[in-house]
Parts: C-alpha cells; sequence; structure tokens
C-alpha cells in the first residue's frame, strides 16, 4: 500500500513534465528520446522450416539525457518479444548502448561505456535506416572484432575527415571482462567531395592461447567501404555502398590460414513522391557474398545472398512499408538454396 502512495504522485509529476515536453532535474535535460518499431509478416523458404511463416515485432528506444553543451548520454535498449531463430522465444529486452559523452570543443568527444565498435559499416549503421529486413552476411563475420563491446572511444571530427579510435574490453557485446587483453579499433572516414565517403577500419584482438594463461595469440581484421549519394534530378537521388572485409583468427601458427573475407553492395534509388499519402519509394537490390576462414585446401563453403526490397513511405518519412524477398545461395552442392519472403511496416520517432 505505501508503494502505491508512493507511485501514484510520482506518475503525476512525471504526465505532467511529459504534457508540458519538459523534464529535468538537477540542472538535465531528461526528456529526450528516439527509437523505432517495425512489425514483420516473414515467410521462410528453408526446406522443413518449422514455422514457415510468421509475423515477428522488435522496438529500439534510447534515452539521450543532456547536462549541459559538453556532457550527455545514451542509454538504448531493444525488444523482440517474437523474434524467431529457430524455435519461440520468450520476451526478450536486450541492453544496447550505455554511453557517457564529452564534448571537449566541435572537433573531439571521449566516449566511454557499452557502443558499438567502429568497424563494418552493415553493421554499425541504424537498423532505422536499412533497406532490406536482414543486414548483409558480412556483419556475421566480425566475430571477437565487431558489435558491441565495454570501453572508450576518441572521436575526432574534422569535417572532411573523421576519427574513431577504441580501445574495449574485447569480452563482446553484453559480455564482461574474462581476462587482461584488451581490443583495439581504429577508423577513419573520408569525404573527398559532397555526398561521398570513402572509409578504412582496423582490428586487432588477442586472448589466452589455453587456461595456463602462458602464451597469447592474436590476429587482425580490416574493413573498408565507400558510399556514393548522387542526385539524378530535384525528385530522384541514387546511391550506391559497397564494403569488403577480411577477418583473421586468432592461432599459435597461421601459416596454413586463409582469412575470411565478406563483401556486400547496394544498390538504391530514391523518389521524392511529394504527396500527402505517399510521400516517398525506394526500390533497393544487394548482392553480398561470405567465404569462411581456412586451414589447407579451399573447402569451397561460400556462402551468397540476393536481396530485392522496396520501401514506401506513407503519411511520413518516417513511416515505411517495406516488401522483399532474400535468396539465399550455398557454394556446397549439400546445401540447397531458399528463398524469404517478407511484408514489414517500421515506424520511426
Amino acid at each position: 500500500m505505501r508503494k502505491v502512495v508512493f507511485l501514484v504522485p510520482a506518475l503525476v509529476m512525471a504526465t505532467m513534465a511529459m504534457a508540458s515536453g519538459e523534464f529535468s532535474t538537477g540542472g538535465s535535460e531528461l526528456l529526450k528520446f528516439k527509437g523505432y518499431l517495425v512489425s514483420t509478416f516473414n515467410t521462410y523458404g528453408e526446406t522443413d522450416a518449422n514455422p514457415n511463416n510468421g509475423f515477428s515485432i522488435a522496438a529500439s528506444i534510447e534515452w539521450l539525457p543532456v547536462l549541459n553543451h559538453w556532457l550527455d548520454a545514451k542509454i538504448a535498449f531493444k525488444s523482440l518479444p517474437t523474434r524467431y531463430t529457430g524455435a519461440i522465444e520468450d520476451l526478450s529486452l536486450t541492453t544496447e548502448d550505455i554511453v557517457l559523452n564529452m564534448h571537449f570543443n566541435e572537433v573531439a568527444t571521449l566516449s566511454m561505456g557499452h557502443f558499438k565498435r567502429p568497424i563494418c559499416y552493415n553493421y554499425t549503421r541504424s537498423g532505422s535506416s536499412m533497406y532490406f529486413r536482414d543486414r548483409a552476411i558480412l556483419t556475421g563475420l566480425t566475430g571477437d572484432f565487431g558489435k558491441r563491446d565495454i570501453g572508450a572511444d576518441l572521436g575526432l571530427n574534422f569535417g572532411f575527415t573523421s576519427i574513431d579510435i577504441a580501445f574495449t574490453n574485447g569480452a563482446g557485446d553484453n559480455q564482461p571482462e574474462d581476462d587482461s587483453h584488451k581490443s583495439f579499433t581504429a577508423r577513419a572516414v573520408l569525404e573527398p567531395m559532397d555526398n561521398i565517403q570513402v572509409a578504412g577500419a582496423f582490428g586487432h584482438y588477442s586472448e589466452d592461447a589455453d587456461s595456463t594463461g602462458t602464451t597469447t595469440v592474436a590476429a587482425n581484421a580490416m574493413d573498408f567501404y565507400t558510399v556514393i549519394k548522387q542526385p539524378v534530378s530535384e525528385n530522384i537521388e541514387l546511391s550506391f555502398t559497397g564494403e569488403y572485409m577480411v577477418v583473421g583468427e586468432p592461432m599459435e601458427d597461421s601459416s596454413d590460414w586463409t582469412n575470411t573475407t565478406g563483401y556486400a553492395a547496394t544498390l538504391m534509388a530514391d523518389f521524392d513522391l511529394n504527396g500527402s499519402m505517399f510521400q516517398a519509394v525506394r526500390p533497393a537490390i544487394r548482392y553480398e557474398n561470405s567465404s569462411p576462414g581456412f586451414v589447407g585446401d579451399d573447402p569451397e563453403n561460400d556462402e551468397g545472398a540476393f536481396d530485392f526490397a522496396l520501401n514506401l513511405d506513407v503519411y511520413s518519412r518516417n513511416n515505411t512499408i517495406q516488401t522483399g524477398i532474400r535468396n539465399h545461395t550455398f557454394q556446397s552442392t549439400g546445401e540447397d538454396s531458399y528463398t524469404d519472403m517478407y511484408f514489414g511496416w517500421r515506424m520511426k520517432f
């Protein structure tokens, strides 16, 4: 009963604050949020897929408190209540970004916390900006080098060039530190011309070779990408994105090891319809391939995919109806190709 008495005035105060559009304490601006929701109907083409179709839903929300001009933070969560990964899962709430930011000036920013390491463009871009239901295959190749980790990042923005240098635990997404080794990741993005980005990233990872901790093994990864956007007319813009990644494997003897490689190429056209209901339409195609690393002879087990999606903005540029197909192909003769189809609705706020 005492909890209820406490909660009632707290809820009333929060409601009044939201109604007024302001909510602050200790000089901080707290009422700043962004995120997206996406609901999709999926048809799975893989042989013996169970289920072979179903609805899915995901929500991502970021809280962006601001202390002042120099200090702010980011706390982000994702909910995947009906995610299908071979079995129906219970409601899940996953921690994504938990970051403290200190902006020394317009050039330098220091960040500490849990964040995306600056490598692999197809992973670091926001899920709300994707032209397809799925990220490119090469995002799964980053292994110990990419995705999220806990550590510190120094960002430098010189206008035509931006640099990120990250020093992290190397334990991985939502994982505590389990050894004394640390990972290093660096990325440089150049903009030689308007609407053109050329970038390169490097990652270094090390770990104990065995349980004794007397021997250390290490490996490197490299990532390169370019983004080109070209206006064709007042209402049409074409864009191309290409990415290539090379990933090593920590081992004592890598003399006979061939690194993992992957690439993805995307072409998209943005047609501004300038209508009250239909705002824009964006057809997009993507071709991708991944080749797992191996020792000795090539096992010929590459995996590829071809994607086509049609994105239609309805009533707002932040409200998108998306329909598409994803054709999976395999170099191995023991695996059959298959095609997934989907129809989705994504709303950004």
